[in-house]
Parts: C-alpha cells; sequence; structure tokens
C-alpha cells in the first residue's frame, strides 16, 4: 500500500523499538544502525524483496523494530513524498498486511518556509502509539512531547539514496492517540532538529475534521 504523504489516512503496528518508562517522566529512544537503518531487534529470517513491485523503492527497505505480536512495520521511501508500507513476519519471513491498518490517523504541517511534515500514529494492543513521520528537511533529531507522559526520541533516516533533505522518523511511544476531539492542553507536540541542534518546525499532532464541501 501506496502512503502519499499530505493526504488522509494509513497503517502501523506496535511492539518494543523504544524502551519507555510510565507517565510522568523519563524517555524513550531508538537509535538507528550506521546505514541509518534501524537494527533488527531479534534474529530471524531476512525480509526479502519488497512485496509491492509499482512502489519502485528508492534505496532499502527500512526495518522499524515496532512491532505487533511477531509482525514488524516495514518502511519503503518510494519517492519525495510517498513512502509504501508492509508488515514482516519475523517468523515465517513473509511479508502481508494488517486488517488494523485503517487505525492510522495523520497530523501535518503547512509548509511554506518551514519544511513539509507529516506524523502518522495508530493505538497498538500493548497500549502504546505506533508513530512515524516525513520532513522535507535534514532532520538530526525529532522528539514528541505530550503532558503526562516522557519525552520520546524517535529514531531517525535519510530518506532514499543520498537525498540529505529529506528524512523519515518513527517510534512505538506511550501517549494518547491523535484524534480530532482530543483536547488541546492534551495533544502531543513533536519538534525536529537540525544538525546544529537549532528547531527546524514545531507539529502540534492533530488530527483536521472532516468538512464536507459542496450539496
Amino acid at each position: 500500500m501506496a502512503v502519499v504523504l499530505l493526504a488522509g489516512l494509513a497503517p502501523a503496528g506496535c511492539g518494543p523499538a523504544t524502551d519507555s518508562t510510565g507517565p510522568g517522566g523519563g524517555s524513550t529512544t531508538a537509535t538507528a544502525g550506521p546505514s541509518g537503518q534501524a537494527a533488527p531487534t531479534a534474529t530471524g529470517p531476512t525480509p526479502g524483496p519488497w512485496p509491492n513491485p509499482s512502489a519502485r523503492p528508492v534505496d532499502r527497505a527500512l526495518r522499524t523494530g515496532m512491532r505487533i505480536g511477531d509482525d514488524e512495520l516495514m518502511l519503503s521511501p518510494s519517492t519525495r513524498l510517498i513512502v509504501d508500507l508492509a508488515w514482516f513476519d519475523t517468523r515465517t519471513g513473509r511479508y502481508h498486511s494488517l486488517p488494523e491498518d485503517e487505525n492510522f490517523r495523520s497530523a501535518r504541517g503547512e509548509g511554506g518556509p518551514l519544511p513539509v511534515f507529516e506524523v502518522r500514529e495508530r493505538p497498538a494492543p500493548d497500549g502504546r502509539l505506533i508513530t512515524f513521520g516525513f520532513a522535507s528537511a535534514r532532520v538530526a533529531r525529532a522528539t514528541i512531547t505530550q503532558p503526562g507522559y516522557p519525552t520520546t526520541t524517535l529514531t531517525v533516516a535519510p530518506w532514499g539514496r543520498g537525498d540529505v533533505d529529506t528524512s523519515l522518523f518513527w517510534a512505538a511511544r506511550p501517549g494518547r492517540f491523535l484524534a480530532a476531539d482530543l483536547p488541546a492542553e492534551q495533544r502531543a507536540v513533536c519538534t525536529l532538529y537540525d544538525p546544529a541542534g537549532r528547531v527546524l518546525a514545531r507539529l502540534v499532532l492533530s488530527e483536521a475534521k472532516f468538512v464536507q464541501k459542496g450539496g
């Protein structure tokens, strides 16, 4: 399933890509390997060819380490504004889909002088949120803060071959799921930092309500 970032809904899953503390303090951190790809979280089969040939991966599929049971979420950067998603069964080595994938929700930045910026997330059975995002900038660090929960530092990786001005980031985190009716004071905020530690952009994770137009 190819997902156009800057549009509707998408998929996700959950499993320990990070360590976390309970509400009130601490942080969750995930780190990418030397290639920018998250290291596999356990031994087992190696993912084979990407299951969607039409996605035309630019460089590689990213193993997020985020799982629902034995199924790990894989992200395949395809073009500048598209990412393809699949679930990899770490026991059998097979790709497949999960019926809950439509549970993803999306928050979007406006672009303009700031990077094009989107964050997607969905709740997982163990209570955490599977979160990933995209930005049209060279991101060195990305965090999510939410009142009552520890700060999460996301894994950051370049998006595609040689494209240093596009980044992907992800983590399984504790928190409140973004929804249109979540009060403003309870919403999470995702902050992106450049290599010098300066803030590139901040995005309040707020899902826009659907407004019907026309008759």
